[in-house]
């Protein structure tokens, strides 16, 4: 009998058939078709887990197990008694798609591990992952087809079939996920302090009570591997929580209370509030009381909401009064009202490739197409823009890092080449340097088409061969690098020739795809959304979006505008043409 477990990697979608098994497991077919699981008895489900079908086959077993994995409880009673404590069903799983195989092992290898009984099966269980959640509770993208190989026993022909070998890993499907864990974001700063940065995260949904000392026993571990030093925690590397984070009995507030927080002035006291606060109104409407030793965090306040900090993330949103621009033709024009914008960048003295206009709009950058490729020109909006030393073959787009008041915006950066990452920098005498950014660990993703700051300046979004690849900018002193780059949904979204950012949390992409001309991906790519494609020609071209506008492309009749992802495309009125280029401020 095979009481051992294998994994082989698979280089096919599914099994090939095999032969018929011996006359002792006649009942057992040959080949099963692929198919998605039932979410029920997922984790969060009230009640006693109920047992497995008595008369399941060990293919349907081994299906539904899948399907019960979000609930590691039930999920146990799928196994035999020896294989339930060892069973590690509360680790972080792994997320497959849905439609999965089973099948049974080919004859010969049945022949060779002695899997011939009539009382154990050995299951072949094949799987396509979507990603895996990491040890700090973030999501992973991943790719691939593994091979499981599960033996399943039963004490007699009349007894129902148990696991004995399950996968090594937990194993869950994208609905049973959603239902089992809930996404919080937890805050954290950019490294000047002045705007937050949402980290996304996944924590068990169940039991409702625990969910605010889950989160922030987040916060105070510290941000997710993928943002790592690229942002800030005022709550320091010995902090403690001195108590589970729950609600106080007698007036429904949670109570947060830490220790060992650090000598901090009453100014990062306020910051940490923001963190705990801004991180935990995700999973709590009520009051949350901010404690350290017994004492209270802010001096005179103890009971916080949202609507007591002030705002973090005004600097990333553009201004209302920005209503966005578009280039077409070599000039750059005005979203609102297709009018010529002033200065040289509106009225064709230069030959204008693409533009970005700075956060406060008091600033534009411009991609001016030379007789030798592309050169960068700054300057205020309205009037000369000076030439920035740097000359290429091609120059990306540009795009602005977030200004704080009374500070205007003074970096700009933009991608050379196709692979050299390129800073520019408003020195002391408004004049403009360029600094190269550590882009090393871009270098094997391909050639960069297409590059935007997030609007908190804490990750970039590129376009490299065609796909959607997300990394952490960390800035030590004066250097800065991008970190841990990720492929989002890499096998599903391809033939991406822009990106931009929606929101902190959320990107939009175009695509040469007419399947998928324009879709909608969360930062860490689990979720992924398709825009509505009445309407539209393709290929798209170009896409601009923002914080509280709508998304923005160019198709190859013109200029195309929606407000949500199932609303149909409707023309801009100052459409501008197929080689239109809009943007907003950032």
């Amino acid at each position: 009998m095979a009481a051992h477990r294998t994994r082989r990697l698979v280089l096919a979608a599914g099994l090939v058939a095999v032969a018929a098994l011996s006359s002792a497991c006649a009942n057992i077919p040959d080949r099963t078709t692929p198919q998605p699981v039932s979410i029920d008895g997922a984790q969060g489900v009230a009640g006693e887990a109920p047992l497995p079908n008595p008369t399941a086959d060990p293919y349907t077993l081994v299906r539904d197990f899948v399907g019960k994995a979000g609930n590691p409880e039930a999920a146990k009673k799928y196994l035999t008694e020896a294989a339930r404590p060892t069973w590690q069903g509360d680790a972080p799983p792994m997320i497959i798609n849905e439609t999965f195989n089973t099948a049974p092992l080919p004859p010969q290898e049945r022949r060779a591990q002695g899997d011939e009984s009539g009382n154990e099966v050995t299951v072949v269980l094949t799987v396509s992952f979507v990603g895996r959640l990491g040890p700090d509770r973030s999501f992973i993208p991943a790719v691939g087809s593994h091979e499981y190989t599960i033996v399943v026993r039963r004490d007699s022909e009349d007894a129902p079939w148990r696991i004995a070998t399950p996968p090594e890993s937990v194993l869950i499907t994208p609905p049973v996920f959603k239902q089992s864990y809930r996404l919080v974001n937890v805050y954290f700063f950019d490294p000047s302090f002045q705007a937050v940065v949402p980290d996304p995260r996944y924590v068990a949904a169940q039991p409702l009570a625990g969910l605010p000392d889950r989160v922030v026993r987040l916060l105070v571990d510290g941000p997710s591997a993928a943002l790592g030093t690229a942002v800030r925690s005022l709550i320091g590397p010995d902090a403690e929580i001195r108590t589970n984070a729950v609600s106080d009995p007698d007036d429904g507030a949670v109570v947060v209370n830490l220790t060992k927080i650090g000598d901090r002035t009453p100014d990062d006291r306020r910051l940490i509030a923001a963190q705990i606060v801004l991180s935990l109104r995700d999973v709590t409407q009520s009051r949350v009381r901010l404690l350290v030793d017994n004492n209270s965090l802010v001096s005179g306040r103890a009971d916080w909401r949202p609507s007591d900090l002030p705002s973090y993330d005004s600097a990333t949103r553009p201004n209302a009064d920005l209503p966005g621009l578009f280039s077409a033709s070599g000039r750059v024009f005005s979203l609102n009202d297709g009018t010529p914008v002033p200065g040289p960048a509106g009225s064709g003295e230069i030959e204008v490739q693409s533009a970005a206009q700075s956060f406060d709009g008091k600033m534009l950058a411009v991609v001016q197409e030379v007789s030798t490729g592309s050169r960068l020109r700054i300057g205020e909006f309205g009037r000369q823009l000076v030439e920035v030393n740097l000359e290429a073959s091609t120059l990306t787009r540009p795009t602005w890092l977030f200004g704080t008041e009374p500070a205007p915006s003074n970096e700009v950066w933009t991608v050379q080449d196709g692979f050299d990452v390129v800073r520019v920098i408003r020195t002391g005498n408004g004049s403009w340097a360029t600094s190269r950014v550590n882009a090393s660990e871009l270098r094997s993703f391909g050639t960069i088409t297409d590059l935007r700051l997030s609007r908190d300046g804490a990750r970039i979004a590129a376009v490299i061969n065609g796909q959607v690849v997300v990394a952490s900018v960390v800035r030590d002193q004066d250097s800065v690098a991008i970190r841990s780059p990720r492929r989002l949904r890499e096998t599903e979204v391809t033939g991406v020739v822009g990106v931009d950012w929606l929101s902190q949390q959320t990107l939009v992409a175009a695509t040469s795809q007419s399947s998928q001309p324009v879709v909608n991906i969360s930062v860490d790519g689990f979720k992924l959304d398709r825009y509505n494609s009445a309407n539209l020609g393709s290929p798209v071209s170009a896409i601009a979006a923002a914080p509280d506008r709508g998304v923005v492309v160019t198709d190859r009749s013109g200029m195309w505008g929606a407000a949500e992802v199932l609303q149909v495309w409707r023309l801009e009125p100052h459409s501008a043409g197929p080689g239109a280029r809009p943007f907003y401020p950032g």
